[in-house]
């Protein structure tokens, strides 16, 4: 058996070599939309701008939402065949009866920073932000949850959330409204070389935290069945694209770059530099079960979820491993 799977891989990989790009009349059309325009996103910039879309069957086009609810909202409306945003939307139309499936990971860390203009580090000593102000977004967003729990775990006292919206959070710390600020970047990373914040905190860093499902790759399971072709060249594009990443750092800014030309190119850098350092980027794109149970474990704190684990919200139930295993298999037997 092992030498059956020996001779399979090697001619998958020169069926690769010889067979060459399909023609743009034999690619599949594939519609994917992402609930911002975001850094967290690169492996899907990074499929599309390098070629492993088509490499894989598909021809992709990419739209933007301006939230998470409105990008899952396109797949069930059927505008879209997959979108990016929290996870939590699949579980959430589990419970209303829905056939929701997250089939990868694009963030698989909890890529959340503090930064603040008080450079003490709250990475072991958070009751340093007792009787403090932090900016976080309006109740139940991801940074509001986010901020909440870790208060509660670690016993921080007489802590004054103050609510803004997302893009907003660099100004309202530098004009005084608070002490800290919670931020993805690359607003992170604008506060530190801009204005001269500290990143105090990182979510990622914690090891309760981490591994998290934090952004996925989203579909439904009728899709799958319709089009297991197209959904299996999705999630084997987004494996080769977050390799890469791993693989070929400068490539993987000057991709970035594309998307967001208007932001100076060290601030690109240290940026992506920030998300591989931790390891949000997966490097491979199965979502495990330990990910799926820290963000639905959140999810259900912030209300958004009614709880975890039920047949609704469950891991087995949400998160198709077969496409994502498979893909790791194919890619494998590429290189």
């Amino acid at each position: 058996m092992t030498a059956f799977k020996g001779i399979t891989a090697a001619l998958l990989g020169l069926l690769t070599v010889t067979a060459g790009p399909l023609s743009a009349q034999e690619l599949k059309e594939v519609r994917i939309n992402q609930a911002f325009q975001s850094l967290l996103y690169l492996p899907l910039y990074v499929a599309q701008e390098r070629g492993y879309f088509e490499e894989n069957g598909v021809k992709v086009s990419i739209s933007t939402a301006g939230g998470g609810a409105q990008a899952w909202a396109a797949v069930i409306g059927g505008s879209a065949d997959f979108s990016i945003q929290d996870p939590v939307f699949v579980a959430k139309t589990r419970e209303m009866g829905g056939d929701g499936v997250a089939v990868a990971g694009v963030q698989n860390a909890p890529t959340v920073f503090i930064i603040g203009k008080d450079a003490t580090s709250l990475q072991d000593n958070l009751a340093h932000m007792s009787g403090k102000r932090v900016i976080v977004g309006p109740q139940p967003d991801t940074t509001w949850a986010f901020m909440s729990v870790l208060a509660q775990q670690n016993g921080v006292e007489d802590l004054k959330m103050v609510n803004v919206s997302i893009g907003n959070e660099i100004p309202a710390i530098t004009t005084g409204q608070a002490d800290y600020a919670l931020a993805v970047d690359p607003q992170v990373t604008q506060g530190i070389l801009e204005h001269g914040l500290t990143s105090v905190y990182s979510y990622s860093a914690n090891a309760d935290w981490y591994p998290y499902a934090f952004s996925s790759l989203t579909t439904t399971q009728a899709y799958i069945d319709g089009n297991p072709e197209a959904a299996l060249g999705i999630v084997t594009a987004f494996e080769q694209a977050s390799r890469h990443i791993y693989a070929d750092f400068d490539d993987a800014v000057e991709v970035a770059k594309i998307y967001f030309p208007n932001l100076p190119e060290e601030v690109v850098r240290q940026a992506v530099q920030r998300e591989i350092d931790a390891r949000g980027y997966p490097e491979n794109v199965l979502i495990s079960e330990e990910a799926w149970a820290n963000s639905m474990n959140v999810s259900v704190f912030a209300g958004t979820l009614q709880g975890y684990p039920t047949e609704a919200t469950s891991y087995e139930t949400n998160v198709n491993t077969d496409l994502a295993t498979r893909a790791k298999e194919a890619v494998d037997a590429r290189q």
